[in-house]
């Protein structure tokens, strides 16, 4: 990677560190900095097994850096108020308009449901669910869960936690080909602990 390339992406991520450390809510136990650095690892990971050029990779970690900065304005909605920081952000930094429009294009993506249009944009989409994947996801959902408690007033028992989650992951599908071959196998084990875990809450409830 280019040295330019390299001192941008040093920039990215200490401008939105700086952002959240000074603007993000702290109520926001999931979407956080650590959230953000899992999905740039997860784009890193998943551009290299779909062989992605250097300036695509380029591309997909400042849509990864930038993707959920909108939360320091508003929560519903915050794809929108992300890709309006990205693009004053990068304008300033001297990327060209039309990669400016790719990252935004990337960042707007990842808004649930996830409709990915092309590869670049379905990399960042499984890798904003890359958590899915991971032996702890248990311990993220219980983030999301605490910060929906305090940002959208929603409040669930463990069990109806628990069956929102089972649905999520088992309705949810990769969607590239080390998404599907890879992630999704561990995202099964999940899928699993999540089960014994509702179906343990359930009979508990019954004694």
């Amino acid at each position: 990677m280019e040295r330019e390339q390299e001192i941008l992406l040093k920039k990215v991520e200490a401008f939105v560190k700086e952002l959240f450390e000074k603007e993000l809510p702290k109520s926001m136990y999931f979407h956080s900095f650590e959230h953000t650095l899992l999905v740039v690892k997860g784009v890193k990971i998943i551009g290299k097994q779909n062989g992605v050029s250097e300036n695509e990779l380029l591309t997909l970690i400042l849509a990864a850096f930038l993707h959920d900065v909108g939360y320091t304005k508003q929560y519903t909605g915050h794809e929108l108020a992300s890709v309006k920081i990205a693009y004053e952000f990068l304008l300033e930094s001297g990327l060209k308009r039309d990669q400016i429009e790719v990252v935004s294009n990337c960042i707007l993506a990842t808004k649930y449901p996830q409709l990915p249009n092309n590869d670049l944009e379905k990399i960042i989409c499984d890798a904003d669910f890359y958590h899915f994947s991971l032996p702890n996801y248990i311990a993220f959902a219980a983030r999301l869960k605490r910060e929906w408690e305090e940002n959208l007033r929603l409040v669930y028992s463990d069990m109806e936690w628990d069956a929102i989650n089972l649905k999520m992951l088992v309705g949810h599908e990769y969607f590239t080909t080390f998404g599907k071959q890879t992630l999704q196998k561990k995202k099964n084990l999940n899928i699993e602990k999540l089960i014994q875990r509702f179906y343990l809450t359930g009979l508990e409830r019954h004694f």
